[in-house]
């Protein structure tokens, strides 16, 4: 018996160390992925070409732009006050709850990418001026989301520049998971 339990006391120890570097659901803990998003150069995953082929004319290479050490954003600003912001975060349980923006928006499930992804839509409100389109977009792959923000760039749900940005959200993600296993 006391043989036993001394290699269970042995095992428990050793086991303590990969026990740790995963939550109960078998992921990454946060701490470990946000130190791991400090090192994550956003504007590198995704093309100029792609990002141009968004907006009327190129806008330019994107800039970084980090709010948070958990949060690494690329920014890039066209003529005017047009943009494509791109962030790259920790993962949420749920992508759909993540870009909630409230009342103003409805939340769509976009399928047949490489992970869980969902999009904004801005509620039309003529009262304001405010006409329908994409939001915000979010694709999350393993420990990651990637986020995509068009701003004032008009793009509309099902429409072809809705259909590019999905390709890009879906090439960001896939490229984070390529650095990652670097």
């Amino acid at each position: 018996m006391k043989k036993n339990h001394s290699f269970l006391t042995a095992l428990f120890f050793v086991m303590l160390p990969l026990l740790s570097a995963c939550d109960k659901s078998g992921k990454t803990p946060e701490a470990v992925v946000e130190k791991k998003i400090e090192t994550v150069d956003a504007c590198s995953l995704v093309t100029q070409e792609a990002v141009d082929s968004l907006f009327a004319e190129s806008p330019g290479p994107g800039g970084s732009s980090s709010p948070t050490p958990d949060i690494q954003g690329c920014v890039w600003p066209a003529e005017g006050l047009s943009s494509l912001i791109l962030q790259v975060l920790p993962a949420p349980a749920s992508v759909r709850d993540s870009i909630d923006l409230g009342d103003g928006y409805r939340i769509i499930d976009v399928e047949g990418l490489s992970g869980q992804a969902a999009a904004a839509i801005q509620k039309e409100n003529p009262e304001y001026g405010i006409t329908s389109g994409l939001a915000i977009f979010g694709i999350v792959k393993d420990d990651y989301m990637v986020t995509l923000s068009p701003v004032r760039l008009n793009i509309k749900e099902r429409s072809p520049q809705f259909e590019l940005l999905k390709e890009l959200a879906n090439s960001a993600v896939q490229r984070l998971g390529d650095n990652k296993s670097k």
